[in-house]
């Protein structure tokens, strides 16, 4: 039985076998020589580059000195600038950390909001972008004025007068020291007045009175409960009483609104305050009125 299956089983047939492959090998001999030029190419190329860029890290024209530079934005004439210094930022220009390294250094200085790109600008310099800090309002303290933005973040300096802040009304009385230059100003009664002061610049009655201060030294009646927690002063040194801010306000207060009504009715009988001391607009009537000497028979 086994005789005659084996007898069918054919055995291969080598000559056709060889001669297949070797007309395989033949019509592919090129490709397979243009694939190994290539591969060796390759390899030479990535030996020849890993070596041109060793030698150019190497090379000291890269290099990147330490940074000293003066940080102040144009408007404060130069005070209040603040150094940056950044010792060895990177061995060079190829330095994978340099670019962390710098951004990180200017982010941490307190004029500067937000860096925005630093770049490699070979052979040797670093191009940083970034915007400033704003001066939002003008603190007044007990050694002058210092600045805060918009978050409240307390700006490096101090200014017998400041510079020109996107409020021109001044804040006075919060009764706290202010942080260090770059930190937060946490603190109620100065977020009540930069309120504010937000508040006469957007209304026009207030514009135009020219309020000069807030004073928020009563800010939750800390002094005196039974007085206006916070007092407007005008150019012309008239003071109006506010009353309570809307983060103290109590049941049956006057609203914002109420107290500019009762500033139109004294401002009928006086004109542009002519003639008055101090105005308590969380009042009404002739209460609310306090004339200043020599002016007491003056009202219309």
């Amino acid at each position: 039985m086994l005789r005659k299956l084996l007898k069918k089983v054919r055995p291969p047939d080598l000559e056709k076998f060889a001669a297949a492959a070797g007309a395989f090998a033949s019509r592919h001999r090129a490709a397979g020589r243009a694939l190994l030029f290539a591969g060796g190419f390759a390899l030479v190329v990535l030996l020849i580059h890993r070596e041109v860029y060793s030698f150019l890290t190497r090379r000291g024209s890269y290099a990147v000195p330490d940074i000293h530079t003066a940080v102040a934005p144009a408007w404060t004439d130069r005070q209040g600038e603040e150094l940056v210094k950044i010792a060895n930022p990177g061995a060079t220009l190829f330095d994978e950390a340099l670019v962390a390294k710098v951004g990180k250094s200017f982010e941490e200085c307190p004029w500067i909001r937000k860096v925005t790109a630093v770049e490699r600008v070979f052979p040797d310099q670093i191009r940083i972008r970034f915007e400033y800090r704003t001066a939002r309002v003008a603190v007044r303290c007990e050694n002058g004025y210092v600045l805060v933005d918009a978050d409240g973040v307390r700006l490096p300096g101090v200014y017998v007068e400041p510079p020109a802040c996107e409020r021109s009304t001044r804040v006075a009385g919060v009764g706290a020291r202010p942080p260090e230059p770059g930190r937060v100003w946490d603190h109620a009664a100065l977020r009540a007045g930069m309120a504010m002061a937000d508040y006469v610049d957007a209304t026009p009655l207030l514009a135009r009175l020219k309020i000069k201060e807030v004073n928020v030294a009563n800010h939750g009646g800390r002094l005196d409960p039974r007085q206006s927690e916070v007092t407007l002063s005008t150019s012309a040194g008239v003071e109006l009483a506010w009353g309570r801010t809307p983060d103290t306000a109590r049941f049956g207060d006057p609203s914002p609104e109420e107290k500019l009504e009762n500033l139109r009715e004294v401002l009928a009988a006086y004109p542009e305050l002519s003639g008055v001391r101090r105005v308590k607009i969380h009042f009404r009537g002739a209460r609310a009125v306090e004339p200043a000497e020599g002016h007491a028979n003056n009202r219309r």
